[in-house]
């Protein structure tokens, strides 16, 4: 009977082991690839080291090391005092673009209409030539108000930009240093580096066109000057003799009375 019963269960067992999936692996050893996962690993390490390296902040204090100190705007005081120049600081503050505020401190010029036409020739051209640099100067100097005001209006807030900025490039946070965070910061200061450039640009063209005023006023005194010169050797001996004989003419009638 126990015989039995072991032949039994051995049957048992065989058929078990025989419905039993086999799962075992054969791993086959090569150098070559163990080499190649090492030196992977090995480039890996010195890659991350290397970011480390990238992540350290500056060893000193941003904000106090590398702060700029800029002078804040300031505006023309407009004080009880001022009887009549006050409109025109107020243009310098905030811009006048109908130019009224510097019309009101100038000395405004005839119009010439009615006599223009009963004048010589020549005398036209040169009385042409002085009215239109008054003419020009007045334009490009209400003109150079309104920049000046603009200027003015808008500082401040390109001001406030920029401290903006110097303030997230010395911000301690991590999430002001990731790589976007960076060209974020570094795209703001070119846009704003731009709009002073255009700003600046605009402030040079006025100091040119101011320049242009100063050299046809130049010009036009030095033209004055050249032709009074060919004028007095032109006419100079008649127009020497008929003044000498004039005056003695006046001195003879004096004496007489």
């Amino acid at each position: 009977m126990n015989t039995r019963l072991l032949r039994i269960g051995l049957s048992a067992v065989v058929v078990a082991a025989c419905a039993i999936p086999v799962t075992a692996q054969f791993v086959v050893y090569d150098p070559s690839n163990y080499l190649e996962a090492v030196a992977q690993y090995e480039q890996m390490l010195q890659h991350y080291q290397f970011l480390l390296k990238q992540a350290r902040r500056v060893p000193v204090d941003i904000a106090s090391r590398y702060h700029a100190h800029s002078i804040d705007w300031m505006n023309h005081g407009i004080g009880a005092d001022l009887q009549y120049v006050g409109p025109l600081l107020a243009a310098l503050n905030n811009g006048d673009p109908s130019g009224a505020a510097y019309r009101a401190v100038v000395d405004p010029v005839d119009v010439p209409i009615d006599v223009y036409v009963r004048m010589p020739v020549d005398l036209r051209r040169r009385f042409a030539t002085a009215y239109s640099t008054v003419e020009l100067s007045d334009s490009m100097t209400e003109l150079a108000v309104d920049q000046t005001g603009a200027a003015r209006t808008d500082g401040p807030f390109t001001l406030q930009a920029i401290k903006n900025v110097e303030h997230d490039i010395a911000n301690p946070g991590d999430d002001f240093h990731s790589q976007t965070a960076l060209l974020e910061k570094i795209n703001a200061a070119a846009a704003i580096g731009l709009r002073l450039g255009e700003q600046t640009n605009q402030f040079l063209l006025s100091s040119l066109e101011q320049q242009l005023v100063d050299s046809k006023r130049k010009r036009g005194a030095e033209a004055l000057l050249i032709n009074a010169t060919i004028y007095q050797w032109r006419y100079g001996a008649n127009y020497g003799q008929d003044l000498f004989r004039n005056t003695a003419d006046d001195l003879d009638r004096w004496r007489s009375y």
